[in-house]
């Protein structure tokens, strides 16, 4: 099951990581590029909940997928996000961080956390505007939606390396080829109650 958003778009919303000393961690906000002086910039990654509500600074810390009814198979989940400056400044270095959660509502109150710990991309080094994809490979254990329809991927920046300018930033780029979700197989509940049925007559 590929979750994606073709066609190739160039956005500019993501962080501006200017000269920040590493290690830095920060949250995104949809459709913001957020400021280097932000208050979001922690030593380590915040340990909050996911949030789809819109606020002053914006609106969603993560991806979503859903609402589902059924269940994703355990095994590899793969998560490729790209990433361009949109400015041309190199010396930026850094990744994406996640945590993945499930949750019955689509703000993200009340979720259940599906990973003990936070999960690290690959990292780009010296980024320009020709767009990099990061990519992260992760065992998920079997995912239930039955009750819980939605699936959450709460998202960091990690700075590894300051940038040589403070307009120095890290902006998404979305589409097909750029930034996509590859999941296990999604049964349905329909499906599998037939099989279950089917079983028993076996």
């Amino acid at each position: 099951m590929n979750i994606a958003n073709p066609p190739v778009t160039f956005t500019t919303w993501g962080w501006i990581v200017g000269q920040n000393n590493p290690p830095l961690y920060c949250q995104m906000n949809r459709g913001i590029e957020i400021s280097r002086l932000s208050a979001q910039w922690l030593a380590a990654p915040s340990t909050d909940t996911p949030n789809q509500n819109a606020s002053a600074s914006g609106a969603g810390n993560g991806w979503m997928l859903g609402p589902l009814n059924g269940e994703f198979l355990a095994g590899n989940w793969q998560i490729t996000m790209s990433v361009k400056a949109t400015t041309n400044v190199a010396g930026q270095d850094g990744q994406f961080i996640y945590r993945v959660w499930t949750c019955e509502s689509g703000s993200g109150a009340n979720p259940t956390l599906v990973t003990s710990s936070f999960i690290s991309s690959s990292s780009v080094t010296n980024l320009t505007t020709i767009p990099t994809a990061l990519t992260t490979s992760v065992f998920l254990p079997r995912i239930n939606l039955r009750g819980k329809e939605y699936v959450f991927f709460q998202t960091y920046w990690r700075i590894i390396g300051a940038s040589t300018n403070n307009g120095g930033d890290v902006d998404y780029v979305f589409g097909l080829t750029a930034s996509l979700v590859t999941t296990t197989p999604f049964v349905t509940s329909q499906a599998r109650l037939i099989s279950w049925d089917l079983s028993d007559r076996v």
